[in-house]
């Protein structure tokens, strides 16, 4: 093989090796720009997620503490706990709560196939909540006693790692009313009032098996 031979075969040997890594970087891009919409939230079919942060109201501010189950992160039930800390003036220095919770848009949006990412995107859409609860309120110096009264509340939720479990930042807006008010007493000592909630919660999913129970294993 002549000189001229050698240095055609070296440039055509050059030009597929280009060709093939070319392909290859695609190939890798594409995986790693698809996206199943679901980002481990079929993992489970429980979404358990514990929260703490801050709870502002007028007249008062303090802690929250919250739990949320959620199965298929759809539909399920919470509960929170509010504590002023002897701060609160006209605001109920504890609340606690007790409702249910649906998540309405992660399944309409998967199955349309509207889960293009990116993940942290996707996943605070549907973290997007309707909670609908009863809320009791201690009285100044007294604990909890007497008739609920109504919570309705919206928020979401932002995964920090783009995944279903792990941490998030939670955002919460209710109205609260307590008993007295629903009455038409107006008890200014137990009123409470819209209520903004800033949490961190760390998400768990836990298997279940409520979708599949009473399933026989075939053998």
């Amino acid at each position: 093989m002549n000189a001229r031979a050698a240095r055609h075969a070296f440039v055509a040997a050059s030009v597929a090796a280009a060709l093939v890594a070319a392909s290859g970087a695609s190939r890798a891009e594409s995986a790693k720009k698809f996206t199943d919409g679901v980002y481990g939230r079929f993992d489970g079919d429980l979404d358990l997620s514990l929260a703490a942060g801050g709870a502002a109201v007028r007249g008062g501010s303090g802690a929250v503490a919250a739990l949320r189950a959620s199965f298929l992160q759809t539909a399920g039930f919470y509960a929170t706990y509010t504590d002023a800390f002897g701060s609160a003036t006209t605001a109920a220095p504890r609340t606690f709560a007790l409702g249910v919770g649906l998540r309405p848009l992660f399944l309409p949006r998967w199955a349309r196939d509207l889960q293009r990412g990116p993940a942290i995107l996707d996943l605070t859409i549907d973290a997007f909540s309707l909670d609908l609860g009863v809320v009791w309120a201690a009285a100044p110096r007294a604990g909890f006693s007497g008739s609920p009264g109504l919570e309705l509340a919206l928020g979401t939720e932002v995964p920090l790692l783009g995944r279903a479990a792990g941490p998030w930042i939670g955002v919460r807006g209710a109205l609260r009313w307590t008993s007295s008010e629903l009455a038409g007493t107006n008890d200014s000592s137990h009123a409470i009032g819209p209520t903004l909630f800033v949490t961190f919660a760390w998400h768990f999913m836990a298997n279940v098996h409520l979708v599949d129970v009473g399933d026989r294993i075939g053998r």
